[in-house]
């Protein structure tokens, strides 16, 4: 027997054969068959859900690098404040600053900037229906700072100041609206505006702090010509948009609050994100157009009481108001929206001057030499801002005052140009004369030339 199971032999019969042995050989023939078709394919549907288990914790494990990559590339934090020393009547200043219209970052430190968004969450976050949305106070206040420091302040117009104002623009109208309690406004169940819930408020203002995170002072148009790896990495689709997200998204990770909200399979979670991702995404101005016709039909839903669900009329709301707040400037007093157009006329031309060194298109507006302050924000307020926050007002009444405030600007602005212009010709008629002056001189005929220049 061993010497057949040396040989190879799977088993062996001993002579003679009994019947009680034959009785049972085809149990022996059975085991020595193949698999059965189901049973091959278990196994290899079982190996290939192994493989697809590996390589998907490979890609995870990856996009986990890749994430830190683009982190420490692009959005690596530079601040390095810890808590503001803020007193109590300096706190009460600034919160007094954040309710009002007349909001202003300029003349603020970065710890007062840190402190009034930790002044506008403290208040946000003490709502009845967040409480489970427990962050400590140095959890928020390290969050901030981290998030400030990602801004690039060397950027005229993209930085931190700009994320505190669109924060600051979105908490004001909220409170007009009625959605935040910390005004005299009431909430009208029957408004639109009594579709956004407490932690969808959260979502937008959080979205509203990290909306431009880690910009680099160029735009879209600028990093898609240069063939930029941002660009590649998003498809040439609201790259800027995505990174700003992406980064968002990294932090509130690297702090824990994402979690707070919920966990990542929740859909407490899902909705925050979606609400996030979209009202960031919303923000980018290629797809203006697209989002004032959504908002025009959003009206005409809600004015014929033809609703879509719930969820998409809420999420078309928050990225009508972000939008709003992210252009505001030009419904700010005149002379807050003046220093704004200024400093963002500067990061234009900045970067026009940039794509003349690299041999890049360059449009008007980006142009040094043929940008004019009053004509960007004329064209500007009349074609793009105006048509926004009269469909939006529309929508949400309680923001007409905006739309009032920017019609005074347009005037202002319309006004600097004419007195402008009539300057630059009183500069010809006197340039003209001067040279008029000199020829009679030399003719010798100084009377006519002291009728010209006098005359009324």
């Amino acid at each position: 027997m061993l010497d057949c199971i040396h040989a190879g032999a799977t088993d062996y019969l001993l002579k003679p054969i009994y019947i009680n042995v034959i009785k049972t050989m085809f149990l022996k023939l059975h085991s020595c068959q193949p698999p059965s078709r189901i049973q091959q394919q278990k196994k290899l549907v079982t190996s290939e859900c192994n493989d697809l288990k590996e390589r998907i914790k490979e890609m995870t494990d990856k996009d986990i690098h890749l994430s830190k990559m683009l982190m420490d590339v692009y959005a690596s934090p530079s601040t390095t404040f810890k808590y503001p020393n803020i007193s109590k009547k300096r706190s009460s200043e600034l919160k007094s600053k954040v309710c009002s219209w007349d909001f202003s970052p300029f003349g603020l430190t970065e710890q007062d900037l840190i402190h009034c968004v930790y002044l506008v969450f403290d208040q946000v976050l003490k709502l009845p229906e967040l409480y489970h949305i427990s962050i400590t106070q140095a959890q928020l206040y390290d969050f901030i700072i981290d998030l400030a420091g990602v801004y690039h302040n060397q950027n005229p117009y993209h930085n931190f100041a700009h994320a505190v104002d669109v924060l600051q623009c979105l908490f004001y109208m909220l409170c007009e609206l009625g959605v935040l309690p910390f005004t005299n406004k009431f909430l009208q169940r029957n408004k639109p505006q009594a579709l956004l819930r407490p932690k969808d408020v959260f979502a937008l203002l959080i979205a509203a702090i990290g909306h431009d995170a880690a910009h680099p002072g160029v735009n879209n148009v600028f990093l898609i010509n240069s063939s930029n790896p941002l660009a590649t990495l998003y498809n040439d689709r609201s790259v800027l948009e995505s990174l700003h997200s992406m980064t968002l998204f990294q932090l509130l990770n690297k702090h824990g609050i994402d979690r707070l909200v919920g966990d990542s399979k929740s859909e407490a979670y899902k909705e925050f994100r979606k609400t996030v991702v979209s009202s960031v995404l919303a923000t980018d101005m290629s797809l203006h157009s697209e989002y004032v016709l959504k908002i025009k039909q959003q009206s005409i839903r809600f004015s014929t009481n033809t609703p879509l669900t719930d969820e998409e009329e809420r999420n078309l709301l928050c990225s009508a108001l972000i939008k709003c707040a992210d252009i505001s400037n030009v419904a700010r007093p005149f002379h807050w929206g003046t220093k704004w157009a200024e400093l963002l006329v500067q990061e234009f031309v900045c970067q026009g001057d940039l794509e003349k060194q690299l041999g890049l298109p360059v449009l008007p507006m980006n142009d040094r030499s043929k940008v004019v302050l009053e004509d960007s924000q004329i064209g500007f307020i009349k074609f793009v801002a105006l048509d926004l926050f009269q469909t939006v007002s529309h929508v949400l009444n309680e923001i007409s005052f905006a739309v009032e405030q920017m019609q005074k600007n347009l005037k202002r602005w319309e006004s600097r140009k004419e007195k402008i212009e009539f300057e630059e010709e009183e500069f010809d008629i006197v340039s003209n004369s001067s040279t008029t002056h000199m020829i009679m001189v030399e003719t010798g005929n100084r009377n006519l030339f002291t009728k010209i220049l006098f005359s009324p």
